[in-house]
């Protein structure tokens, strides 16, 4: 059984900003959406298009530790990006294998794996991490990290300001670690019930995509380990 606690290790407590702080902070910098503005989010499976639980979380989390005794966590994150193909490295549908440096794969079986293009029928208002923010926090290092423990804690603490504000925002921008120089996007799951209701959702097998015909002929390309 996995207990429940609001409370992060110590190593990694020690390096997450103040909570009053991290809420002032982020609420400066707030970036807004205009209704109808397409979002791109890859999937494996129409069930985890817009997703109201999941099975297991990824960088923002949240931690293992808070899921409930049934196995359900509090929150969750709905990963997107405003471009075809930052979702697809974010994903995890095209990968580096480290034994063929300066290659990349696209994985078995991602030819069958969706692109569904989200579009919302109101504006959504997120706070800006993919810029003076995270200067001003001194974070932007840790949310680059390809170690998710730091971020899933630090997610809880956005989640925590998206609660407080009772559905005046909606997610959050963060830069994308696996398609640097671009952004990407979390909506949260507290505001989904809000939000399904007025989107409209476009749905394409990542296989008939541009993108990924594109990726498939560059000399890059190779087959998957």
């Amino acid at each position: 059984m996995l207990l429940t606690t609001p409370f992060p290790p110590p190593d990694i407590a020690r390096r997450l900003p103040d909570p009053a702080l991290l809420h002032d902070t982020l609420l400066t910098h707030v970036t807004c959406l205009d209704a109808g503005a397409p979002l791109v989010r890859a999937a494996w499976n129409e069930a985890s298009i817009l997703p109201p639980r999941v099975g297991r979380t990824y960088r923002f989390g949240p931690s293992e530790a808070l899921r409930d005794d049934g196995g359900a966590y509090p929150f969750h994150w709905i990963y997107a990006a405003g471009d075809a193909i930052t979702p697809v490295w974010e994903a995890g549908l095209c990968l580096n294998d480290s034994e063929q440096p300066g290659t990349f794969y696209i994985e078995r079986g991602a030819r069958s794996a969706l692109i569904a293009t989200l579009r919302f029928g109101v504006p959504l208002r997120l706070v800006n991490l993919n810029g003076l923010a995270s200067s001003k926090l001194g974070i932007f290092d840790e949310i680059s990290s390809c170690d998710h423990a730091w971020c899933q804690w630090f997610g809880c603490m956005v989640d925590r300001v998206i609660e407080r504000e009772g559905g005046r925002i909606h997610g959050m921008v963060y830069p994308s670690r696996k398609h640097r120089g671009h952004d990407a996007v979390a909506i949260s799951s507290r505001v989904l019930p809000q939000l399904v209701a007025g989107v409209s959702t476009s749905v394409v097998k990542f296989g008939d995509t541009a993108a990924c015909q594109e990726l498939m002929a560059d000399r890059c390309c190779v087959a998957p380990p």
